[in-house]
């Protein structure tokens, strides 16, 4: 659909099937990781104690059930990302935009936050739009890659194609300066 035809209310709606997860996580600092997590649904007219059972079933599956009642500055950057990724889900979005989801996270923790998403995308069969210049997750992530470069697509295919045959002279010149990295998984995205 094209988003900018639409009427407000039509745009409203359609806001409800997208997921975001920010580059620097935008989590509320004076609201608890429970209510954080409660936010979405307290805009779409879910509460309660309803809000708040599918708030602890994401905490749980991003293992955060008990820091429910801490506080953004008393998480880790690693915490605070999978509370964006259980806020982002909470109303189970058919379509996750995901900005650099895992920039400035240490090693142990962008692998966390990537098995999470593959997860979500396991479980909810949500379709996911993933921004990175991180090559590993693109690898780990992605059956379809695009490459851009000064707002222009340059490339466009199937993961492997990408990276290991790609036909784009700027993406040659890309891949070329990253590291090989042996393949661990096929992406299964694509959705």
């Amino acid at each position: 659909k094209n988003l900018t035809k639409l009427s407000d209310k039509e745009l409203r709606l359609m806001r409800r099937d997208i997921g975001m997860i920010f580059q620097h996580f935008n989590l509320l600092m004076q609201k608890t990781v429970l209510d954080n997590v409660c936010f979405p649904m307290k805009i779409t007219g879910v509460k309660g104690a309803k809000a708040k059972e599918r708030a602890m079933e994401l905490l749980r599956t991003v293992g955060l059930e008990d820091k429910a009642n801490a506080y953004p500055a008393q998480l880790s950057g690693g915490q605070k990302q999978r509370v964006a990724i259980a806020r982002a889900i909470v109303n189970e979005p058919a379509i996750l935009l995901a900005d650099e989801p895992t920039s400035a996270l240490d090693v142990t923790i962008q692998k966390q936050v990537v098995e999470e998403m593959l997860l979500m995308r396991e479980e909810y069969g949500t379709a996911m739009i993933v921004v990175t210049h991180n090559i590993g997750v693109v690898e780990k992530m992605a059956d379809k890659v695009l490459v851009l470069k000064n707002g222009k697509v340059r490339e466009y295919g199937k993961t492997a194609q990408i990276l290991t045959a790609p036909e784009d002279p700027y993406t040659k010149e890309l891949m070329s300066s990253v590291p090989r990295l042996k393949r661990t998984g096929t992406g299964n995205g694509g959705r």
